[in-house]
């Protein structure tokens, strides 16, 4: 499902997106992001592994259509244009890395901006250098005309050349938010460049970690009193997971029976995984190599308890 937006009291764009097919959009898996200029802050968002932050986060920039990004091949060019940087923290980092790796997300964003103008600068320049040669041409073909006779180019190309030259310029950075994901790997420097690149643009900034970040955080005034809004992502309650086994959800990439499940194996699914989203996707993925390994064609309970030992999940 696509990220959906909405207004709200003319300030706060909020935009939900949910973290597969047929999840609906709720409360612990929505972002909530402050578009209009004066009311721009950062937030911090935290929750326990596995409920979906990181996947929030890729959703919401759309990260995955970013990816196969190339400036030199138009083939890669996304269709849409992104104003939100995924920054992904670096287990070892330093304030110039971050600040290095952050300021290179922001040139991707803006070159992907500035890459139509430089499409339709080529076509028209290539225009007007192909009419030029030809004229060259025609006139030093002529016969008694000689090589020292060669006209300059007309002065047009370079008028031209400069008024792309000039619209390119006039491309502001469209980055609206940033979003770190893996916050609570920077060390305290890091987190002050991460402040002072809040401070230096006019935009939001979303951190997202592990919960104790807030506590962290809390010991630092200079940041923490920049903090707009704390979001926890909790666990999927027991009728959300019903819910979605119900509707016969799967994970990316995996085939299950279309029989479906039966009360017992949703109940089953229900208590072993919590609610951990990442922890359900990984179970309905080894149920999948379990059917086919014993080439069983309905979920029972004994199938889903022999995935669920295969996989190190702690206490059911």
């Amino acid at each position: 499902m696509e990220p959906a937006g909405r207004r709200s009291s003319g300030v706060l764009q909020v935009k939900e997106f949910s973290t597969g097919k047929g999840i609906k959009p709720h409360r612990q898996v929505s972002f909530l992001q402050v578009k209009e200029k004066r009311h721009r802050y950062i937030g911090l968002c935290y929750g326990p592994p596995g409920v979906g932050k990181t996947l929030s986060a890729r959703r919401y920039s759309r990260a995955d259509s970013l990816a196969g990004y190339d400036r030199w091949n138009d083939a890669t060019m996304p269709p849409i244009m992104f104003d939100t940087v995924l920054y992904t923290a670096e287990v070892v980092n330093t304030p110039s890395r971050v600040a290095l790796d952050l300021g290179r997300a922001r040139e991707k964003l803006t070159s992907i901006a500035v890459r139509p103008i430089e499409r339709e600068a080529h076509t028209v320049l290539e225009t007007i250098r192909l009419r030029d040669e030809a004229r060259r041409r025609e006139i030093l073909e002529r016969p008694g005309c000689s090589p020292c006779d060669r006209p300059a180019m007309d002065p047009i190309y370079f008028q031209t050349y400069q008024y792309y030259q000039a619209r390119q310029k006039e491309v502001s950075d469209p980055t609206t938010l940033i979003v770190v994901d893996e916050a609570d790997r920077l060390q305290m420097n890091s987190l002050e460049q991460v402040r002072s690149v809040f401070d230096s643009g006019d935009m939001g900034m979303i951190l997202i970690g592990m919960p104790g970040i807030e506590k962290r955080i809390a010991r630092f005034p200079q940041l923490y009193s920049r903090i707009g809004f704390v979001h926890e992502f909790r666990a999927l309650g027991a009728a959300e997971v019903q819910d979605l086994l119900e509707r016969c959800w799967t994970p990316p990439g995996v085939t299950l029976p279309d029989s479906g499940l039966t009360p017992e194996v949703v109940a089953g699914l229900v208590r072993m995984t919590g609610g951990n989203l990442r922890l359900l996707t990984r179970l309905l993925t080894q149920v999948e190599r379990v059917l086919g390994v014993n080439d069983a064609q309905v979920i029972s309970v004994e199938i889903v308890e022999a995935a669920r030992d295969s996989l190190v999940i702690g206490q059911a």
